[in-house]
């Protein structure tokens, strides 16, 4: 699968919004990547008040989202962190969901 490079702004859009910019900036982009970063989107959905941020997953509960559908969260995520740099995720939520996914970010790069 081709990743276009305004769906890799948007990711790393979001990865800064979780970890800053200098680990969002290595981060290598790839389908794995995507795949983690939807997961951490539905935690911080679960987790925030902000619903306008993070839509409601549509698959049923269990199921795992499709790439197709991640990267359509991904591309409506990262371009609202891109146009609206107020656009936060709850400081509690965002420490434990980075902790959490550091380490498999990190794997799935290669």
């Amino acid at each position: 699968m081709i990743i276009s490079a305004e769906d890799k702004r948007y990711a790393k859009a979001i990865l800064e919004a979780f970890y800053g910019r200098s680990i969002a900036d290595r981060m290598v982009i790839n389908a794995k990547i995507l795949e983690l970063i939807g997961q951490m989107l539905e935690k911080a959905h679960s987790c925030t008040e902000l619903i306008e941020l993070v839509p409601r997953p549509v698959a049923p509960v269990g199921a795992r989202p499709s790439i197709k559908w991640t990267l359509k969260l991904i591309r409506k995520t990262g371009k609202k962190l891109v146009t609206s740099p107020g656009a936060k995720i709850s400081l509690t939520c965002k420490r434990a969901i980075a902790y959490s996914f550091r380490g498999r970010l990190e794997r799935a790069q290669f």
